[in-house]
């Protein structure tokens, strides 16, 4: 566990390095409409789909061990490649750095998600059930610090590179930013190289994994949490182009004050997580999980009371995204305790494309209703109040859904 937790905290810096919102606020700064923040925010979810041919992969411990590593490494090379091909130059038309953007985000993601499916099979092995919500919780705080470390660095050589060089481009330090972070993924790798293969007498994957993954699906537990994290996505989805939209161009938050915003956030997820996953190992998920859902589901709330005359209301939302980490523990828990060890990875990759599916489908029609409202002259308040009020809606009732899962309790 030590070895994992390593592996944690070195991948979350160069995660927190480059960053979603990095790559986000890149491509603003090189003119990205609504659509285009669109893809940019679902193409790695549907290249995840793909996801599903990696239990196929995994047929033995062994080469669990094999794909989570070259997954790994390969997905670093891809983000080593994208600030190099996607930098705005002389004689390159921005749709094109746009183009090249979306397919090496599209392409990073789908080796690391494989990866990440191998890894999580992998982890099941090396944590019992009775304390497994509390080894979860603990990696998930080394994740989140991690994240902090990383986004903090960003911060600090962007600031810097201003300093050095007052007229560099805006897209520079995001450059050198996400350069360094593929660095840190490399780095991540190392601690697994001595991590036993696995430890069960188990094997990763059953012999007929597309039978298997027919099985999940048509099993009453896991269908259910399935159907919750298919409708939170969907619900993230919906309003994603407009919370990525909204700072930058009605709030006028610069890349260095989001970051701020998003480290308050890490920080609180940081407290929150060992402690959510001895609560769930004591007393089982379903309580905490609603109670963290409501709490989260407010943040559209706070989007929607920002203004350009006061626009760090919007800091409230990063206030209640705290509690993602019990929801992020709890999940973590549940879709590693809900199917045998050796049913983990078929069940993991329906898991994750399932939910991929949901949200990169909402997060482009999200985005193209956006441009087309905008298109029609819709007053912008109107426009981003529709987003912010469905999404905290349909967060709301994912509160209700989790109580269609069976058994949590003491799961």
């Amino acid at each position: 566990m030590h070895l994992a937790n390593t592996n944690a905290l070195v991948w979350a810096i160069g995660n927190g390095l480059v960053s979603t919102s990095l790559v986000t606020y890149l491509a603003l700064g090189l003119g990205a409409s609504g659509i285009a923040i669109g893809l940019i925010l679902s193409a790695p979810h549907l290249a995840g789909l793909l996801r599903l041919v990696a239990p196929a992969m995994m047929t033995t411990g062994q080469r669990r061990k094999v794909v989570c590593l070259t997954g790994y490494l390969a997905s670093a090379m891809v983000l080593v490649a994208m600030p190099q091909l996607a930098a705005p130059r002389e004689g390159l038309d921005p749709a094109i750095g746009i183009a090249t953007l979306v397919i090496c985000w599209c392409v990073y993601h789908l080796l690391e998600y494989i990866a990440t499916i191998a890894l999580w099979s992998w982890l099941g092995d090396w944590m019992p059930p009775p304390v497994r919500g509390r080894l979860v919780g603990w990696r998930e705080r080394f994740l989140v610090v991690g994240r902090i470390v990383g986004v903090t660095a960003s911060v600090l050589l962007s600031f810097g590179w201003e300093y050095l060089d007052p007229s560099a481009e805006r897209w520079v330090p995001l450059y050198w930013s996400a350069s360094v972070g593929a660095g840190m993924l490399v780095l991540a790798v190392v601690p697994l190289l001595w991590l036993a293969p696995r430890t069960s007498n188990n094997e990763a994957t059953p012999t007929n994994t597309w039978r298997a993954m027919a099985r999940v699906l048509s099993d009453r537990k896991y269908a259910s949490l399935l159907l919750y994290s298919c409708w939170f996505a969907a619900a993230n989805g919906i309003t994603s182009s407009a919370q990525a939209i909204y700072p930058w161009r009605v709030l006028d938050i610069n890349y260095h004050q989001l970051v701020g915003l998003r480290s308050m956030m890490y920080a609180g997820q940081t407290a929150m997580a060992p402690t959510s996953g001895w609560w769930i190992d004591r007393f089982g998920a379903r309580r905490l999980m609603t109670i963290c859902q409501l709490i989260v589901a407010t943040g559209p709330l706070f989007f929607l009371i920002s203004t350009p005359s006061y626009p760090w209301w919007v800091a409230g939302a990063f206030v209640v995204w705290m509690f993602y980490a019990p929801l992020n523990v709890s999940l973590d828990t549940l879709k590693l305790k809900l199917v045998p060890i050796e049913q983990s990875a078929p069940a993991l990759a329906v898991y994750y494309a399932t939910s991929d599916l949901a949200f990169s489908a909402t997060a482009l029609l999200g985005s193209a209703y956006y441009d087309r409202l905008r298109e029609q002259g819709l007053d912008a308040w109107w426009l981003f109040a529709t987003f912010f009020l469905s999404g905290w809606v349909l967060r709301s009732i994912a509160a209700w859904l989790v109580w269609l899962i069976p058994d949590i309790e003491g799961s």
